[in-house]
């Protein structure tokens, strides 16, 4: 009896203070946004954070214009998120987050960019379509 007291107790203990264990797989995308892109990007998504200033040569993206995060596939978002802004022709000032965010705290944020646009990859138009529509294009 002592015994099955003694069980039910420490089970008791261990549902409360031990988290469940697929708690951890699954990381919370804002709760990483505002820890690590909200200085640039805002708390918001909007590009308005601390760091971000009018005499930056490239100002951070608003993650909140479902126009441009549209145009852009998941694989892109996820390789500036890795490689940092250069690898995108964009802002050398934004870093690359490969070394320091997971595989699934990345996928995680990219869940959570796609809540900010409240959009999906609806299909880029090629250069080569914009000039014939309109051929001062460059």
């Amino acid at each position: 009896m002592k015994y099955a007291v003694f069980l039910g107790f420490f089970l008791l203990y261990l549902s409360i203070f031990l988290p469940p264990s697929y708690a951890s797989e699954i990381p919370d995308g804002r709760a990483l946004y505002i820890y690590w892109c909200r200085q640039c990007h805002g708390v918001e998504g909007r590009g308005d954070g601390v760091n971000s200033t009018p005499d930056m040569l490239v100002n951070p993206r608003d993650h909140t214009d479902a126009a441009f995060m549209s145009s852009r596939t998941d694989a892109q978002l996820e390789e500036v998120i890795r490689y940092g802004g250069i690898s995108a022709s964009k802002s050398a000032i934004m870093p690359p987050w490969g070394a320091t965010l997971t595989d699934k705290e990345i996928k995680a944020l990219l869940v959570y960019l796609r809540k900010l646009c409240n959009c999906k990859f609806e299909g880029a138009v090629s250069d080569e379509k914009l000039k014939r529509i309109s051929p001062g294009f460059k």
